[in-house]
């Protein structure tokens, strides 16, 4: 190499900047400044006293007063960077092999042929395919929902944070007669509870109308059959059952005094009646205890309308072995009533002469995991009971108190013209769950309540009731003036719009017994609360579902508004089940219609999920989850009996949709079907989900401001959370602060003088930059002069630099730390008259000291052994064909992955489309594979940039060239594998020339007025080629520049060529459109074919309209690609440098991988450098990707959603 002993110091002028607003991300960031400063780093040649054989001066400092120049005073490092004494010329190489052999004679004419043989055999017909949900995704535009999927018989209202999998209805069942009005109740009580048996795959309901229980089969859940009625009217009115064991245990009150003792009925599961247990009063609702052991029964023992007989409430236990009966009464209760009362139990009717026992009223019962302890919820008492099943007693009641509607913004008015939240409203109002349900969440038993309210309201003579509207209260003056009501404000708050036509209680807010209330009280929470095991509340929806059940400021469900001056979307079912791992809660409302999901994992904090309206059924009373294991779709159900349309939905998880967007983001999305796959539109991104659970968003995005070159590769350092940015537009590596992945920042800019820096990467707060030079020619400091590796600490303060190979363009630490290694291409100058050899440098680190680095640390491998091989290698596949070039010239190293072991490296000659391998122990190449090459025979492709859109087709006698850009590795089972992103690069060099005649005077091909001079191209048209008439007789139709006539190939080598008689025998191309998995020696093991060309249609067309433009070239020309382990999987990410965007594939097995997800960046154009942080080194817990794209000069954030 020949360098420069002059001096050359040519500053960069890059001033400290003040950056206000070009930070993309976090909104916060519009008022943020950052002042940027910069380390000017400045790259000079060495003098004699400096360097015996000439070398390079690396001055570095701060550059303090921002003029762009780096003065003596501030220079802060300098290192000289030698270049080695000459060695002795090497020893003549081995005679050149035997030249092959002449071409083979021309074939004989074709024989004549044969008859065609007769008709194979019928294939045996596919498996079925998946079933369809027929669902549409549609954006909302709406501050609360993101999505709704569309199914005609279900709405699915979903959000950014909803899980990926949609609750959809895929099956319903009619229990009331056809064509009943609902308008009339003709339809009412024909559904009311619903159960399942997995063993039979039967679901039983509750039929009130009928006094009966009927059976229909859920084989197919799409179209449920009825089987068998059940008819219990000789005992009375089912009210509720359950099913444990294969056997069905029916709650059916008195049919013919309902102040008399009901009955618990048993049955099989095939309808055969077993037996009847004498219960308690109206029992209500019946469970089994997890077990199968017991059978419980919340007896309610509500009075008859005029209020002057009230039986008890009471439970009754049956045990299924014996046929035992316990009636469990609740008089030890009787002597603390009022104890019970200041606590805040509501015990109050009939005073005088309703014992506690008889005001008592059980309504559900929740059986904790154990069987230990029911849990007892008395509604019209707001409170629990917490009865212990090994005694068989009733240890305590615990009151629920009152839920505070001013800490949140209800509608509590029917009167007020649609939806008018208003804040702050001084409202008390019970919870008084019906429904109640349990599950465990860190060994602890939790209860979810779905608080309805209730008053009590009986008709008869004297009748009672405890329910009032709210202008109908007497408020007590004196009191609410304390609270800041005035009298104008105390007759403005009980106005209609208001709170006038609030249905409130009369039994309660009366603090002293003198008719004036003190406080309002209403019925209901219009929520879902989560309650420890001891009664604590832990979590309330708040006013939450009240806003979720409009949108765009109009109810869902119009009826809704007129409920609001009741109980509003009155929530009255609830059941709990897990599936992909999550516990969820399912709350039917019924007067809003419909059923709420959330999500349990954080007990403290549940999280709304989706909600699920069905236009055909109205007033959702039970639910039943139906867990995927006893499920006959393998997949979960949930049964919903809805109560006025008297029928059942079964709505399952089956439509695959995704997190519309990142958290903070109120981009809405719109999901729609590819033709294969489904497609999540979000504005700023699209995913293309395959066979995934995991939904990659963009949470986070940095510009540079500077448009293309900017951000082309980043490295990043788990200690300082720091991202390193190659910018070439600055010549800099830009250093970004990525503790908050949602809002990256520009932190500090390391600016190259004299020098551009290629790649970077980083190990334990060491950074290593790979800088090639920039000079003029003959100053020792050109790209075809020897280039160097930097290295800094993380906050870009020079350590240290040496020498390494040509144009060094890409850099890696191996995977303890201990060395560096970098490709050094050696490109030929743009005159095809300097061509240097390509060599790799390692730098040995393993001193543990990088700030000791000499020239003596650093070992340049090079290919000069295998000169003498190049005939073989040329033979197996290996292209070499630079003008006057030899072998270690000819060869262009490109990227380089290490082992995962450490011991070796392999190595991507891209131009020459093979690998080369390196023992790390001996440094030394080992060996120069090459790649062949691909038949697009087998796949469908689309070659012409001219055929007006997306044609894939089939094309015979053509081949790619693999010819990756970067490569990454991984191990499985011991084994070392290697993903490659196969680019295409086709060799095209152009020279600045005055005209088309100073052009062909300096030796080039043909000028161009934008290009300049050609000085070589191995590039070609197809179209300019001519075809074998015998292999390609349809030559005419395929040279058409809607087929294959725009292609661009390539003859060096004579490619295709085989008989060399001046025609193609087959077509040479560019890269492989793919990316592929090979082994240790390099052996293709595996190779994505056509999915990517595929993968970038939609419906026909192209998501990215210039993908079309790249088909004549190198189509979506994968050139990034990273490999990453999350979720005990491992993962490869390719970036489409043309199609744009990021494809997700698991690589868990090489031999098969797995599509899993393709994203679409609309803003971020030409993804180039990708770099996967696993979730131990993120900081914020969650793995992240994050993906330099050149040419809209911007870093994308990326952090997977399950």
């Amino acid at each position: 190499m020949r360098r420069s002993l002059a001096l050359l110091l040519i500053a960069l002028m890059i001033t400290s900047t003040t950056l206000a607003g070009c930070l993309e991300g976090n909104e916060d960031n519009d008022d943020q400044t950052s002042v940027v400063q910069t380390t000017l780093v400045s790259l000079e040649g060495a003098s004699t006293s400096d360097c015996a054989n000439g070398g390079t001066l690396i001055h570095s400092g701060l550059d303090a007063d921002g003029d762009g120049t780096l003065s003596t005073s501030e220079i802060t490092f300098t290192q000289a960077a030698c270049n080695g004494a000459a060695g002795a010329d090497g020893s003549s190489g081995a005679d050149g092999t035997d030249g092959s052999n002449g071409a083979d004679g021309s074939n004989g004419a074709d024989g004549s042929n044969g008859a065609d043989g007769s008709n194979g055999a019928d294939g045996s017909n596919g498996a079925d395919g998946a079933d369809a949900t027929g669902c549409s995704d549609q954006a909302l535009h709406d501050s609360q929902y993101s999505t709704i999927v569309d199914c005609g018989s279900s709405l699915t209202f979903r959000h950014h944070d909803s899980s990926m999998l949609t609750w959809v209805e895929i099956g319903s069942f009619q229990a009331s007669p056809e064509g009943c009005d609902m308008g009339e109740d003709e339809c009412e009580g024909y559904a009311e509870i619903v159960t399942y048996d997995a063993a039979s795959n039967t679901a039983f309901y509750v039929n009130a109308v009928d006094s009966s229980v009927d059976m229909i089969s859920l084989d197919n859940p799409h179209a449920p059959a009825h089987i068998q009625t059940i008819d219990v009217s000789s005992y009375g009115e089912p009210n509720s059952i359950a099913i444990s064991n294969g056997v069905v245990a029916m709650a059916v009150a008195n049919g013919s005094d309902d102040m008399a003792n009901g009955h618990i009925l048993t049955y099989s599961t095939a309808g055969v009646f077993l037996n009847a247990f004498e219960a308690g009063v109206l029992p209500d609702m019946v469970t089994f205890t997890h077990s199968g052991d017991y059978i419980l029964s919340a007896n309610e023992g509500q009075p008859n309308d005029d209020y002057d007989v009230d039986p008890e409430g009471s439970m009754t236990v049956v045990e299924v072995a014996t046929g035992t009966v316990t009636q469990v009464d609740f008089t030890s209760f009787n002597d603390q009533r009022a104890a019970l009362i200041d606590a805040g139990v509501r015990l109050y009717a009939n005073p005088g002469s309703s014992t506690v026992a008889q005001d008592l009223e059980p309504e559900y019962i929740a059986v904790s995991t154990d069987d230990s302890t029911a849990y007892i919820a008395f509604q019209e008492n707001n409170a629990f009971g917490i009865f212990d099943l090994e005694d068989m007693e009733l240890d305590s009641i615990v009151a629920l108190g009152t839920k505070d509607y001013s800490e949140g913004c209800y509608d509590l008015s029917d009167r007020d013209g649609g939806v008018e939240f208003t804040c702050g409203q001084p409202v008390s109002s019970m919870y008084m769950p019906d429904a109640i349900a349990l599950f465990n969440s860190g060994g602890n038993d939790y209860i979810v309540t779905a608080n309805e309210g209730d008053g009590r309201e009986y008709e008869g003579e004297p009748g009672y009731t405890d329910e009032d509207r709210g202008d109908d209260l007497t408020l007590n003056a004196t009191y609410w003036s304390e609270r800041g009501y005035d009298a104008a404000a105390q007759t403005e708050l009980l106005l209609d719009e208001n709170l006038g036509r609030l249905k409130v209680s009369i039994a309660d807010g009366d603090h002293d017994g003198d008719g004036e209330h003190e406080e309002i009280v209403g019925y209901g929470a219009r929520s879902m609360t989560i309650w420890d095991a001891n009664g604590e509340l832990v979590f309330d929806t708040g006013d939450q579902i009240s806003h979720l059940t409009q949108t765009y400021g109009e109810y869902i469900n119009g009826y809704t508004a007129s409920r609001n001056d009741d109980k509003g979307a009155e929530p009255e079912g609830v059941t709990t089940g897990s599936y992909d791992g999550t516990d969820y809660a399912f709350l039917g409302l019924e007067r809003a219609g419909g059923v709420m999901v959330y999500d349990l994992t954080n007990p403290s904090r549940a999280m709304f999920d989706q909600y699920i309206t069905f236009p055909n059924h109205v007033s959702p009373e039970g639910l039943t989850f139906v867990d995927a294991s006893d499920s006959p779709t393998n997949q979960p159900l949930l049964l919903v009996a809805n109560e006025v349309s008297g029928t059942i939905a079964i709505i399952s998880p089956v439509h695959q949709s995704v997190p519309s967007h990142a958290p903070g983001d109120d981009q809405p999305c719109l999901a729609s079907d590819t033709g294969a796959h489904l497609a999540v539109d979000c504005g700023n991104q699209l995913n293309v989900m395959g066979d995934t659970d995991v939904h990659w968003t963009l949470v986070g995005q940095y510009d540079s401001g500077l448009g293309e070159g900017a951000s082309e590769i980043s490295a990043y350092d788990a200690g300082s959370h720091r991202s390193f940015v190659v910018n070439a537009v600055t010549g800099s590596i830009d250093i970004l602060d990525m503790s908050n992945p949602t809002d990256p920042y520009l932190l500090h800019r390391l600016s190259i003088t004299n020098g551009e820096p290629n790649s970077v990467d980083v190990h334990n707060g060491l950074v290593a930059v790979a800088v090639a030079g920039v000079g003029e020619e003959g100053s020792g400091m050109s790209k075809q002069d020897a280039g160097h590796v930097m290295f800094f600490d993380t906050d870009g303060n020079m350590v240290s630099t040496v020498i390494a190979g040509a144009l060094p363009d890409m850099v890696t630490f191996t995977p303890d730390g201990n060395g560096v290694l970098v490709a050094n291409e050696g490109e030929p100058n743009d005159m095809y008259t300097i061509d240097p050899e390509g060599t790799l440098s390692y730098v040995d680190l393993s001193g543990g000291d990088a700030s000791t680095l000499t020239q003596s640390d650093v070992t340049q491998i090079n290919f000069n052994a295998f000169e003498s091989q190049r005939a073989t290698l040329a033979t197996e596949g290996v292209r070499m064909f630079g003008p006057n070039a030899n072998l270690s010239q000819d060869l262009e190293p490109e990227y380089i992955a290490v082992s995962p072991d450490g011991t070796h490296a392999m190595v991507v000659l891209q131009e020459n489309n093979a690998f080369a391998k390196v023992d790390l122990t001996t440094l030394t190449v080992t060996d120069i594979v090459a790649m062949g090459m691909k038949d697009y025979s087998l796949g469908m492709y689309d070659f012409s940039d001219k055929d007006d859109g997306a044609n894939l087709a089939t094309y015979a006698n053509i081949y790619g060239m693999y010819m990756p850009d970067a490569l990454s590795t991984f191990s499985v089972g011991g084994s070392s594998y290697y993903v490659t992103a196969n680019e295409g690069d086709a060799r095209d060099y152009w020279f600045d020339a005055a005209d088309e005649a100073a052009c062909l005077a300096a030796g080039g091909l043909e000028y161009d007025d934008e290009d300049g001079c050609l000085a070589y191209s191995e590039e070609v048209r197809l179209d300019d080629l001519d075809l074998d008439d015998t292999v390609f007789p349809n030559e005419d139709d395929l040279l058409d520049k809607e087929a294959l006539g725009r292609l661009k190939t390539t003859t060096a080598n004579n490619c295709g060529d085989t008989d060399n008689d001046g025609d193609l025998d087959f077509i040479c191309s560019y890269g492989t459109r793919s990316f592929s998995i090979w082994d240790s020696n390099g052996a293709l093991v595996w190779d994505s074919g056509d999915s990517i060309s595929a993968l970038m249609i939609s419906q026909g067309e192209y998501i990215n309209s210039y993908t079309e433009k790249r088909n004549d070239d190198k189509g979506a020309e994968p050139e990034g690609v990273v490999v990453g382990e999350m979720f005990g999987k491992t993962y490869a990410f390719v970036g489409l440098e043309r199609a744009g965007g990021i494809l997700v594939y698991d690589v868990s097995d090489p031999t098969a991988p797995v599509f899993d997800q393709y994203i679409y960046l609309p803003d971020h154009v030409s993804p180039e450098g990708l770099d996967f942080i696993s979730a131990a080194d993120s900081p914020n817990g969650a793995a992240m990707l994050v993906v330099a794209h050149e040419v809209s000069g911007t870093v994308a954030i990326l952090q997977p959603f399950v």
